[in-house]
């Protein structure tokens, strides 16, 4: 059965990927061949970035996904009306109605979800439950086994059913203009996996909840113990860099954190005591370079004499031919700071909510500025000058991407002036990250040894 969609949803569907694709302008997927192109398909993922996240499996599945979300979002103006025209079904938690009818409410709705994957429709559910900011995967619930199981009854097992894991791995959710890795987990057939546990339901759905679980954590960034997150991103920027089959410098980033973060997982389980004094050695380490007013990643560490140089000659430059993106940046401060000031308001504690309600927000306040900047200039001028406006949001977009740029300069500038007296001791912390580096690689490359098939994502 071909997908099917309304209208209404189909076209709330194309307009709400398209504005996150302005947000997150690159979306590299991983293993796309593993994504079943029609039939019966539930998507399950790690759940980080609020109502971002559907757009997100909807832009790499290319489907009219319909998801699960908690039930007091469709009683939110305007956007439960949006939620319910695009297919969405309310999920009762018992952490939002503490009536004793959530339960029974809950299992109608992942009855509902059965019902509609039997029909061959793409279906979507975050089986952690909830949206959170942590660098690990919390319990997985047995919703998504539940909805294939049902699925499978209604249709008698004679078709697939297939369940997709998907890892959403972002450079910083929150950040405008960042990137996305989303990699594909092998997926499986609950048709089969049903049959070959018949008679044991309940057996069949624990284990099936539990390798979901596995290929979930094996696509995204995840930690095992959470005391390593502070100290993941100091890795990223001391870890070696691995030429792999499937990674794409434009996400080699967020794909590097991966390959820390598995490495963490494995010697915290094989030898604990090695990985805690590594542990240590590298906060001592960040402490030092802090001390100093030093980054981890600061280019400083990385290059020297004429190389450094040349490195901020060029970063220099770039921000003395910065006028096209102060007038850019004048041009936009209204809108942008009424989006600073507005959706603080309504974000949750952390970062989950942060890019939806600046998408949110933003959408709206920019369009009605280019608007009113429109007709200012076509009162004070005439229509031809006013065409201008067509070129300001890509003027934003450059102004945006200058002031990140000029922001590093000045920072690598100023670590360079506060150190440059003091040859000994950066000679010292050069030294010392060298060293910290060639440890950090030795577990690397150990990990690569073990585990060379795992290592290429």
């Amino acid at each position: 059965m071909s997908d099917q969609t309304s209208f209404l949803g189909m076209l709330l569907r194309k307009i709400v990927r398209r504005f996150i694709r302005i947000y997150y302008p690159v979306i590299h997927i991983s293993h796309p061949e593993r994504l079943p192109k029609e039939g019966a398909t539930l998507y399950i993922a790690n759940h980080s970035n609020s109502l971002i996240d559907p757009v997100v499996i909807g832009i790499t599945s290319n489907r009219p996904v319909r998801f699960l979300a908690k039930a007091p979002l469709f009683k939110t103006p305007v956007l439960g009306h949006v939620m319910k025209a695009i297919g969405m079904i309310p999920a009762y938690r018992g952490q939002d109605d503490k009536s004793s009818s959530s339960v029974r409410r809950n299992v109608e709705s992942l009855n509902i979800a059965g019902e509609n994957l039997a029909r061959g429709l793409p279906m979507g559910i975050f089986p952690e439950g909830k949206s959170h900011d942590l660098v690990h995967m919390e319990q997985v619930k047995t919703g998504a086994a539940r909805i294939a199981q049902r699925a499978v009854e209604l249709s008698d097992g004679a078709v697939p059913v297939w369940i997709v894991p998907l890892g959403l791995n972002f450079e910083d959710k929150s950040l405008f203009r960042s990137r996305l890795w989303v990699s594909v987990a092998e997926p499986v057939d609950a048709a089969v996996w049903f049959k070959e546990h018949e008679g044991n339901e309940k057996q069949a759905m624990r284990e099936l909840t539990n390798m979901l679980d596995e290929r979930l954590k094996s696509v995204m960034v995840h930690l095992d113990d959470a005391r390593w997150e502070p100290l993941l991103n100091s890795l990223e920027w001391l870890a070696p860099a691995y030429k792999d089959k499937e990674k794409v410098a434009i996400v080699s980033r967020v794909q590097r954190r991966k390959n820390i973060a598995d490495a963490i997982n494995y010697f915290e389980s094989k030898d604990p005591t090695r990985a805690e004094t590594i542990t240590a050695r590298v906060a001592e380490h960040h402490k030092a370079l802090e001390q100093e007013g030093i980054r981890i990643k600061s280019p400083l560490l990385r290059h020297s004499g004429m190389v450094l140089v040349f490195h901020q000659i060029l970063k220099t430059l770039h921000v003395f031919f910065g006028f096209p993106a102060l007038v850019g940046t004048l041009l936009h401060l209204i809108p942008f700071f009424l989006v600073r000031m507005i959706s603080p308001k309504f974000q949750l504690p952390g970062k989950a909510t942060i890019s939806f309600y600046r998408l949110i927000f933003g959408l709206p306040f920019y369009g009605c500025w280019y608007v009113v900047v429109w007709f200012l200039l076509k009162h004070y001028y005439d229509y031809k000058i006013a065409m201008v406006v067509a070129v300001l949001p890509f003027l934003g977009i450059y102004s945006f991407h200058y002031w990140l740029n000029a922001t590093e300069a000045f920072q690598s500038l100023r670590e360079e002036i506060k150190l440059i007296f003091n040859v000994k001791r950066l000679n010292q912390l050069r030294d010392e990250n060298r060293e910290v580096k060639k440890e950090i690689q030795k577990l690397g490359d150990e990990y690569r040894a073990a585990f060379p098939d795992k290592f290429t994502l």
